[in-house]
């Protein structure tokens, strides 16, 4: 492996650098011999680099998948729920959100769609303080409840909802992603990752916690997907093609690498995450990237019961389908006997 990595600044001006596709004067050769133009491409993160489920972008990159498929991918960061609108704009050509705010965009007409699954189930839950009596979503009522980001998590409002818990009798608190509010009593109820944030307050904070999971309570919550722009797709299906296979190549290397990757997310992530956090959230995070069917592949029955309770949970406003929010087509082409076809 590579020894010059970046640090995450250094990838924030990388990723900087490109906004939309284009191609290098030079044609470079292909695998095959032939000659074709080196893709750029700009992927959107979101918060730090670690060892989760987008961190085969970087693997794919640091490994020499990109190159090989004669692609140029930077990328880089943003925060906001609502990011992933800049992937319908072509401003970036892969990003991931969960299918409430994807089936919204997409009803506006937002031409954006899901081609693989990064992971297949949601790490996303709320912790409590251990010993406290809040057991379950309707236990949310006359306490204090943290609200990360701009927006609440559909996942909060799914359990609320099978729950019957009445949210006017919760109080929201905006909270940052650091834990501390729940240790410093500032909530009540903390959503969290479980890549990363059991092990922040055990380790770091020194707070025991239990769990809640919102598959318990009425949400099978899929996991991160890839989302691209359904016309950058079609205009551009070999590039996109090519794109697609070294991101699972580097989704496969994850899973059988755990030392090599973990070299990988402490170099580009930079000091935002220690070395014992990295180990916790790839351990976490590596069940949710197998698949048997190969990793990256879509369940659509599971994800037409994700949309399916958030319309009966009258979280959103209409009944969407499957298949007017995902696109397999990239998935099967790079797929043969559950293994990325290499190259291809």
């Amino acid at each position: 492996m590579s020894r010059n990595l970046i640090t995450r600044r250094q990838a924030l001006a990388m990723g900087a650098a490109a906004t939309i596709i284009s191609c290098a004067p030079a044609a470079a050769p292909s695998s095959g011999g032939s000659a074709r133009q080196v893709a750029k491409l700009n992927y959107l993160f979101g918060f730090f680099i670690q060892a989760n489920p987008t961190l085969p972008v970087i693997v794919a990159k640091e490994m020499g998948f990109y190159k090989q498929m004669d692609l140029d991918v930077t990328w880089d960061f943003q925060t906001t729920s609502t990011a992933v609108r800049l992937v319908a704009t072509n401003q970036y050509h892969g990003g991931s959100s969960d299918p409430q705010t994807l089936a919204g965009f997409v009803k506006e007409g937002l031409p954006l769609v899901t081609t693989a699954q990064l992971s297949q189930n949601s790490v996303r839950a709320f912790a409590v303080r251990k010993g406290e009596p809040i057991k379950r979503p309707k236990d949310f009522e006359g306490k204090k409840v943290g609200i990360k980001g701009t927006l609440p998590w559909p996942d909060y409002l799914a359990i609320l909802a099978s729950d019957k818990a009445d949210r006017s009798k919760i109080t929201e608190v905006p909270v940052g992603f650091s834990s501390v509010e729940l240790k410093e009593k500032r909530v009540d109820v903390l959503p969290i990752f479980l890549g990363n944030e059991p092990f922040v307050l055990k380790n770091q904070l020194q707070t025991e916690i239990d769990i809640i999971h919102p598959k318990d309570f009425g949400y099978p919550a899929m996991g991160t997907p890839l989302i691209s722009n359904k016309n950058f797709i079609k205009d551009n299906k070999d590039v996109y093609t090519r794109f697609v296979r070294a991101t699972l190549k580097g989704s496969e290397y994850m899973i059988d690498n755990r030392a090599e990757t973990l070299q990988i997310a402490i170099q580009y992530g930079g000091t935002a995450t220690t070395k014992q956090a990295h180990e916790f959230i790839y351990d976490v995070t590596l069940p949710t990237m197998k698949h048997p069917k190969g990793t990256g592949y879509i369940d659509k029955a599971q994800y037409q019961t994700n949309l399916d309770v958030l319309a009966d949970l009258k979280l959103l406003d209409h009944r969407p389908k499957v298949d007017d929010l995902v696109d397999d087509s990239f998935w099967n082409s790079v797929m043969k006997d559950g293994k990325v076809v290499w190259p291809g």
